[in-house]
């Protein structure tokens, strides 16, 4: 009997291998014998049966690819079927949270206002009116949103690893850019990446996928670092939360060369809004960490000398200095899109205009559409108030925990805190790329991800009682300690 059994739990165990072994070998041979879409769905079959071993067996390569897409290819797709990497890798992370078992019971106060969101969202996508592209764009984002919760439940060894190969792959992604910045200006180094998808609007004619900023009333044009996220306000966002998490996973040289990076390639996409974000950082510790007096001459020092630094760059230095001026374009159709939203939200403020709108999915029509560029109103917009309010309690419940990192001894974890707030009050009133874009809401979400992180680490252990003594272990009534004569035996 036990020999059965020994068989039985080596078949179990060994059934995914046996259908891969054979199955793989049959559906080659379908796809060679019905074109193209026997191709396609031999595809999505090989593609689920790899999904369901790999969820079964080695769970934590969804987590590790998914660090490495967001980092490398935010907006890559797999060779040959339309799927983005990133999207396959979050759902299998969420999925493999619900089928593994974490030893993590507790919830943070972040975890439960995220849940509360994509519960208020659901709401809003059947009250604006079910529609198909509604259905498709909710589950994209409620998919990277609930991340939040599949991430935290690692173990605080696998969650570090996890940011250490997002940060590499977004530093990675940065000197990519900066190579594209100085010697490729053409950006045909995009063609190395043809099979995810990158570099093929380059075919068309007269097409750029570069960003450019003008000055001298449009006689001057700066090219702007995109790298593999093409838009440099996205990828601006994306490595500033990149350098967040550098500086509570990695120590010493490690950080700091890093962190050089990842700030000079911010300086290079020429995003007001990312930089101002950065500073805010700065300043925020600067004022509310509980440093010494020296410590704190240190760090105005080096903000100084990186603020030259930004300065002697004339691209950086002249995109400051035009902020508002006549020839920033952008800062007066930010204007008129705020000016402009109450009429358009007119009728519609308790459901929104609907989650499946072209203009979130067409670069070309949001910007003629101009929309409003602040995140917590185009949330507003697409999900209607309720929703808006949900999302600014995520804020308002992370920016607590962020004030109380600011507080802590922990340089890194203060630094953390204060950027997340410069996220909260500059980038996401700035700018929409968290809203509108599952990407960068994907990485918005390891923000809050690595901010609970972070509030672990300076949080102080719970007290725990000691436990009871046996009541035979209790010395007699009316003697504290036993008499010495019974102490030899």
């Amino acid at each position: 009997m036990s020999v059965v059994r020994a068989y039985g739990d080596l078949l179990r165990e060994h059934s995914v291998h046996a259908v891969l072994i054979v199955g793989c070998p049959l559906l080659v041979w379908f796809a060679m014998d019905h074109g193209r879409i026997g191709t396609m769905g031999v595809l999505g079959v090989l593609a689920l049966v790899v999904g369901v071993y790999v969820g079964m067996r080695h769970p934590l390569w969804f987590y590790w690819g998914l660090a490495f897409a967001l980092g490398a290819l935010p907006f890559g797709y797999f060779p040959g079927v339309h799927v983005p990497v990133y999207l396959a890798f979050a759902f299998g992370a969420v999925l493999a949270a619900v089928v593994h078992p974490s030893a993590r019971a507790h919830w943070s106060g972040v975890e439960v206002a995220v849940l509360v969101l994509v519960l208020v969202a659901a709401v809003s996508v059947v009250g604006g009116g079910l529609s198909l592209a509604g259905i498709v764009e909710f589950t994209k984002w409620a998919t990277v949103t609930l991340a939040v919760i599949a991430l935290l439940r690692l173990p605080r060894k696998n969650l570090k690893t996890f940011g250490r190969i997002f940060t590499y792959a977004a530093t990675a992604n940065a000197l990519f850019g900066i190579f594209m910045v100085v010697a490729d200006r053409q950006q045909k180094s995009l063609s190395l990446f043809r099979i995810f998808g990158y570099g093929r609007d380059q075919d068309k004619p007269g097409q750029e996928l570069g960003r450019f900023v003008f000055a001298d009333q449009g006689q001057i044009r700066y090219m702007r670092l995109g790298g593999t996220w093409i838009d440099p306000n996205a990828g601006g966002l994306c490595m500033v939360i990149a350098l967040a998490i550098c500086l509570v996973v990695f120590e010493g040289w490690r950080r700091y060369c890093l962190a050089g990076i990842l700030l000079f390639a911010i300086l290079l996409t020429l995003s007001r809004a990312d930089i101002f974000t950065v500073v805010a950082g700065f300043l925020l510790v600067l004022v509310f960490h509980t440093m010494r007096a020296r410590d704190r001459q240190m760090a105005i020092g080096t903000l100084l000398i990186l603020a030259a630094v930004a300065m002697i760059v004339p691209t950086v230095r002249i995109r400051i200095f035009s902020s508002f001026g006549s020839d920033d374009t952008g800062a007066g159709a930010r204007a008129e899109a705020l000016r402009e939203f109450p009429n358009i939200m007119s009728g519609h403020w308790l459901f929104g205009l609907g989650w499946g709108r072209p203009e979130m999915k067409d670069g070309a029509l949001a910007f003629t559409l101009n929309y409003v560029s602040n995140t917590p109103l185009l949330t507003v917009y697409r999900g209607g108030i309720f929703t808006g309010l949900a999302f600014v309690a995520v804020m308002v419940v992370g920016c607590v925990v962020s004030y109380r990192l600011l507080r802590s001894p922990t340089y890194p974890a203060a630094m953390y805190g204060g950027l997340f707030i410069g996220v909260c009050f500059v980038a996401l009133q700035l700018d929409h790329p968290v809203a509108s874009l599952p990407q960068i809401a994907m990485t918005f979400s390891l923000l809050l991800v690595f901010l609970v992180y972070s509030y672990q680490s300076i949080e102080p252990p719970p007290k725990v009682a000691p436990p009871l003594r046996r009541a035979t272990d209790l010395p007699p009534a009316g003697r504290l300690a036993p008499h010495p004569q019974e102490t030899h035996s």
